[in-house]
């Protein structure tokens, strides 16, 4: 049986603009509120408490926002558990498969180039590694898949399925270095947005194989364990 590509599992219209908007605020507001609050307690969180707190605050929001659309993504995956765990494995397969190419060719045209937020993660990790565990592996995932995949992929996967994929992959390298381009040499910012491009396309192709949100998310969850498992 030939699985259905009509991505039925989306989120509303209600839940779309509701996401859009906290998105932004996410975005543009929230790391400023959290860090004026942060100066005015009497013991500062640390980097990693701050970032945690930031990462919890987008999860719950997640949750409230797109409570319909994991609910409706949770039966999907329940009743098509075979697509579920197929898209997972193979997800994962290309993601691995793809970014061992990909690392490759940015260690052939920028030897020693470094990934700016792999070392702060590294970082935070050695302050506070159950911490960074728990946000990279639990709180992150379900946050930025409904909106990367949730909100942009599908709402332009009915449009054109080509946007779809280029808009969410690029949307999702983005907001990955943009907080590091003074870091980044022209050169060396391009190999970081390339070095994302992997992820993008494995999570977004896992949703249409499977039609559940689900898929992505667990597969975003097990990159990030093996990833944050590796560093020292």
């Amino acid at each position: 049986m030939k699985r259905n590509r009509s991505l039925s599992a989306c989120p509303t219209a209600q839940e779309s603009v509701a996401g859009g908007v906290y998105f932004i605020f996410q975005l543009l507001v929230l790391p400023s509120i959290l860090r004026w609050v942060n100066a005015q307690l009497s013991q500062p969180l640390t980097e990693t408490e701050l970032n945690f707190t930031y990462y919890l605050i987008n999860f719950l929001a997640a949750i409230l926002i797109y409570h319909e659309f994991l609910g409706r993504s949770a039966r999907q995956a329940t009743q098509h558990i075979a697509y579920f765990c197929q898209a997972v494995v193979l997800g994962l397969a290309a993601y691995y498969a793809c970014s061992f190419l990909t690392l490759r060719l940015i260690r052939l045209l920028v030897p020693g180039f470094t990934n700016y937020n792999d070392a702060v993660i590294s970082a935070m990790s050695r302050s506070g590694r159950y911490l960074m565990v728990v946000s990279t592996v639990i709180l992150v995932p379900p946050a930025e898949e409904c909106v990367f995949r949730g909100l942009i992929f599908r709402n332009l996967y009915g449009k054109s399925r080509w946007a779809a994929y280029a808009v969410s992959i690029l949307a999702f390298a983005a907001i990955h270095v943009l907080g590091y381009i003074g870091e980044y040499s022209p050169l060396e910012l391009v190999m970081a947005v390339l070095q994302y491009l992997p992820a993008g396309l494995s999570l977004a192709w896992a949703y249409t194989k499977s039609d559940t949100i689900f898929a992505p998310i667990v597969i975003h969850a097990c990159i990030n364990l093996v990833a944050i498992g590796g560093l020292r």
